[in-house]
């Protein structure tokens, strides 16, 4: 059965990704905001949803083990695989605000969440820290949008109405959402028939089920050359799941880190965040560099799951 819904997931995903990159694109071009401020905030925000309700589930549910590995296991998978893979599709070539803003937020808030979890407990106070960071990379984003927009090209105009653009966003956004959904119930059903620990499915099957809208995304906006849109998306659904996901989720249930493996989680998606500053100082990313992310995006998921047996 789980066989079923995982298809019917997947196709959601493909169907709701074209319509959330098409409207999107088009959003910003009738708003006049730019492509990678829709990726950063609508996609990264929208695609991140899953995350988020199965990390405050998984919180009210006492299984903090998961919780964290979902978020630690989804920002490595969305700099490893998913710009992997949408750079082997089309070379993603950035904004060098991504460099002096955006980026440099992800690491610190990276950084900041390894601080406060060296104790064992990433508890509500480190939670609502976290949040607050998040708050104020927002604001920051906004001032920035605010001051550029007037330097945009006027004289370019969106296909078709802006409420049209806005309905296929959103449609786009809750199929996107839906279809992980089944996506993430299917993986994990059969995670448990192979009885996987907590801590394998979150950083294994649920982070790549929560990733598969960034994923899907990803791929649609690399596709249609919408590039600075792909980067944008999966740089701000890391901040958004540090920032907003781990501190909501700690805020409802603090999250024991004793039982080993969580640190190295949380260094690996730093290694992810620090790796980005060098593909993108150096021009962007190209098909060789994502041959090369999803290569060590699998060996270090291969490394999980040999250390996941051997527990």
């Amino acid at each position: 059965m789980f066989l079923v819904t995982f298809l019917i997931g997947l196709v959601m995903l493909v169907g709701g990704a074209h319509f959330l990159v098409e409207g999107g694109g088009r959003v910003a071009v009738g708003l006049r905001v730019p492509a990678m401020v829709v990726g950063l905030t609508i996609v990264a925000f929208g695609t991140s949803a899953p995350e988020l309700s199965v990390s405050v589930m998984a919180a009210l549910e006492a299984s903090t083990a998961m919780a964290m590995s979902n978020v630690n296991g989804s920002n490595i998978a969305n700099i490893f695989f998913v710009l992997g893979l949408a750079a082997m599709v089309h070379p993603l070539t950035v904004e060098r605000s991504l460099l002096r803003r955006d980026i440099p937020t992800c690491i610190g808030l990276q950084l900041l969440v390894i601080l406060l979890a060296l104790d064992g407990t990433f508890g509500r106070v480190d939670g609502v820290i976290v949040v607050l960071g998040g708050v104020f990379y927002n604001l920051w984003l906004l001032y920035d949008v605010r001051r550029g927009r007037a330097s945009l090209e006027d004289e370019v105009e969106a296909e078709g109405s802006l409420a049209v653009n806005v309905a296929k966003l959103v449609a786009g956004l809750v199929v996107l959402v839906l279809g992980a959904r089944l996506f993430v119930d299917a993986a994990v059903e059969a995670a448990r028939f192979l009885h996987f620990s907590d801590r394998m499915i979150g950083l294994t099957v649920v982070a790549l089920g929560t990733s598969a809208p960034e994923t899907a995304a990803a791929l649609a906006a690399a596709r249609k050359g919408e590039v600075d849109m792909a980067v944008g998306g999966s740089v701000g659904s890391n901040i958004f799941n540090i920032a907003m996901v781990l501190g909501i989720t700690a805020c409802i249930a603090p999250i024991d880190l004793s039982s080993g493996g969580f640190l190295q989680d949380m260094g690996m998606a730093l290694v992810a965040a620090l790796l980005l500053v060098g593909v993108v100082a150096r021009g962007g990313i190209f098909r060789s560099d994502g041959i090369v992310l999803v290569l060590v995006y699998i060996a270090y998921i291969a490394l999980g799951v040999y250390q996941g047996m051997g527990a």
